[in-house]
């Protein structure tokens, strides 16, 4: 049980250093609505995490390790003969089954360190592919393109999951008269336009003694930003529209929250779902959500 009655942290809240096995479950969804038109895509992973120590500038090394994925329906069930497409992208994804990560001591992703043995896995992968998927050299291209080392990072970093699962709040302020702000970017927010934001997180729940809180976490477009897709967006949003000068507002939501142990320094749970909609012609919804499943 949560006190209603807040009482306001003084001083960070610190990152468990221990290096614990953590095994995690995580569910992504993207929900695409064109008029009638709905597209549903949902995956499951189940994933450990592991601090392996620090690198020679300070940050800290994290060992990711997917042990399986699937999709789900549009009913939560399990799929369990893939279309071509799901098949196509659950080969893909194991490029991402063992990743050492860099991480920022606030807990930010800031890239991967086993670059190369990526992208020797993908140079493996793409031959398979193509003797697979001979009509999908757009898709085998736009992976090409991902996984040049110009690239790289920067898809990491922005990726929709690792930019949520890791929350920057860690040895960072909190108090009760302004929110830990961070700009972000969430990649493919519309359509495949990438859409930086201002997101806030805040205290929103804390027992008297400090053992469980809850981080609610909120956000804004971030207009002023210069790679803000502002004429990208009116391009593809025009596009939705049947009648020529009319005017439909585009909306904008993100809510979400982390349960964490403060005295251990350890998140256990996190949900987030942002959408970004114009009413009755165009919605994209995203669904984030994790839990720890067993500490070893």
């Amino acid at each position: 049980m949560y006190s209603k009655t807040m009482v306001e942290h003084t001083g960070p809240i610190q990152l468990n250093g221990e290096g614990s096995i953590r095994s995690y479950t995580a569910e992504i969804k993207n929900v695409v609505a064109k008029g009638k038109k709905v597209e549903h895509a949902c995956v499951v992973l189940f994933f450990t995490l592991q601090y392996l120590g620090t690198t020679e500038e300070g940050n800290l090394k994290y060992k990711s390790s997917i042990q399986r994925r699937f999709f789900l329906d549009d009913k939560n069930r399990p799929i369990f003969k893939p279309s071509k497409t799901q098949k196509l992208a659950l080969n893909a994804a194991k490029i991402n089954d063992e990743l050492i990560l860099e991480v920022s001591k606030n807990y930010k992703l800031i890239g991967i360190i086993n670059v190369e043995e990526v992208q020797k896995k993908w140079r493996k992968l793409k031959g398979i592919l193509q003797d697979s998927f001979t009509d999908l050299q757009t898709v085998i291209g736009d992976f090409d393109w991902q996984m040049q080392t110009s690239n790289i990072q920067k898809i990491y970093r922005n990726d929709v999951f690792y930019n949520f699962f890791f929350s920057n709040f860690f040895y960072q302020e909190f108090n009760t008269e302004k929110s830990l702000e961070h700009k972000k970017v969430l990649m493919n927010g519309i359509h495949n336009l990438d859409v930086p934001i201002i997101e806030k997180k805040t205290i929103a729940e804390q027992d008297l003694l400090f053992q469980n809180i809850t981080i609610s976490t909120s956000a804004e477009l971030d207009t002023k930003n210069k790679i803000f897709p502002l004429e990208k967006m009116n391009v593809f949003l025009g596009n939705l529209l049947g009648t020529k000068g009319s005017k439909h507002s585009l909306e904008f939501d993100y809510d979400g929250f982390y349960k964490v142990k403060p005295r251990i320094g350890l998140i256990t749970e996190g949900h987030l779902t942002y959408s970004f909609s114009i009413k009755d012609i165009y919605t994209k919804s995203t669904t984030l959500n994790f839990n720890l499943e067993k500490d070893e």
